[in-house]
């Protein structure tokens, strides 16, 4: 198996109560039923942001803005193809956040150390 990460994404569109309610049920349920045959990592992210840019540049960034990254999933799948259809099955792009698959791994120098993945 290899490993993979969605990063969700806000959208534009603004939830009402009873639609993040019912996208957080989606959510669980998805995840119940994924997670009874795979391993799967999922995280939320704070609402409070800060960007330090390579030009030395450091911004406090508006929590709930448009492409901040909101969450993410860490998740093992046979290859890109079955990580990206997982993806697919997602509940989040139904509520307007997009999902990206990435594959990744451990920096080299921690590779070999025994690091826990």
């Amino acid at each position: 198996m290899k490993q993979f990460v969605f990063i969700f994404k806000q959208g534009r569109r603004l939830l009402s109560p009873e639609e993040q309610q019912q996208r957080a049920s989606e959510v669980r349920a998805w995840a119940l039923a994924l997670k009874a045959g795979r391993k799967l990592d999922p995280r939320l992210l704070g609402g409070q942001r800060h960007e330090v840019s390579p030009d030395g540049g450091s911004v406090a960034i508006p929590s709930g803005a448009e492409g901040s990254v909101v969450a993410i999933t860490f998740l093992e799948a046979a290859d890109f193809s079955e990580a990206v259809k997982i993806a697919e099955t997602h509940p989040g792009p139904r509520y307007g956040n997009s999902v990206e698959v990435r594959e990744w791994s451990l920096p080299p120098t921690l590779a070999g150390s025994g690091s826990a993945q």
